[in-house]
């Protein structure tokens, strides 16, 4: 996937940008999406009374305890993957017919759906807090190290 990216070329928004101004952004991507998924979280558990506990993450974690190796698919695979298919392909390219309002929603939706949790707004509004990493950043490897990293924390966090 990541050499499709790069095959494809940049698309009309993104640029190539330094390191300095990538890492500011993967840790503004990560503190803000973890402030996003438990904000919302926990709006999600007051307003309709859902479980604070992701059953996609507790999936996660019990393939990781059965399969140790399967940390590194949930840890780097997945959201690399999720990044170049809900950011790059859908919302990018949803951009140009629509808006980047609907574009992110959409993506957000679709996003959401795939992960096939009952805690749907709090997927929707990660996906829309990816988007906007990406969009703002000008780069689809920030949004996906922020995802990265933000998945690491949650996680371990969860193990622990």
């Amino acid at each position: 996937m990541i050499y499709l990216v790069k095959l494809s070329g940049p698309l009309d928004f993104e640029k190539k940008s330094d390191l300095n101004h990538d890492l500011q952004w993967i840790i503004l991507g990560t503190v803000g999406a973890i402030v996003v998924q438990y904000g919302i979280g926990f709006l999600d558990q007051l307003i309709f009374h859902t479980t604070i506990n992701s059953a996609n993450t507790f999936s996660l974690l019990l393939m990781v305890k059965e399969y140790p190796y399967y940390f590194l698919y949930v840890m780097i695979a997945a959201p690399i993957m999720e990044e170049i298919i809900f950011r790059r392909v859908f919302f990018a390219n949803l951009i140009k017919p629509t808006n980047v309002y609907i574009a992110a929603i959409i993506s957000a939706i679709i996003f959401a759906f795939m992960h096939q949790d009952t805690r749907f707004l709090v997927y929707v509004a990660m996906g829309l807090w990816f988007a906007f990493v990406y969009y703002k950043s000008k780069n689809i490897y920030v949004s996906a190290g922020s995802h990265i990293i933000m998945n690491a924390i949650v996680l371990s966090m969860n193990i622990i």
